[in-house]
């Protein structure tokens, strides 16, 4: 399946890329980690996990969003 997708918000689109960075990968496996969350079961190493749940990456997240 091949999926097209833009990600519209410039500062979710940098957290995205810096994020695959960290983790050397390209942004869109770590969007296709994403969605196999959903779909299937964790697909994150458990560190990588625990890191992009982490309090201050969930903050990070937020703030990239413009949420409180």
């Amino acid at each position: 399946m091949y999926l097209k997708y833009e990600i519209k918000n410039k500062k979710l689109k940098e957290l995205a890329e810096r994020k695959a960075e960290e983790f050397k990968i390209d942004v869109d496996e770590l969007i296709w980690r994403y969605v196999n969350r959903g779909l299937m079961e964790d697909s994150f190493d458990r560190d990588q996990l625990e890191e992009l749940h982490s309090e201050e990456e969930l903050k990070e997240i937020n703030e990239a969003l413009g949420l409180d």
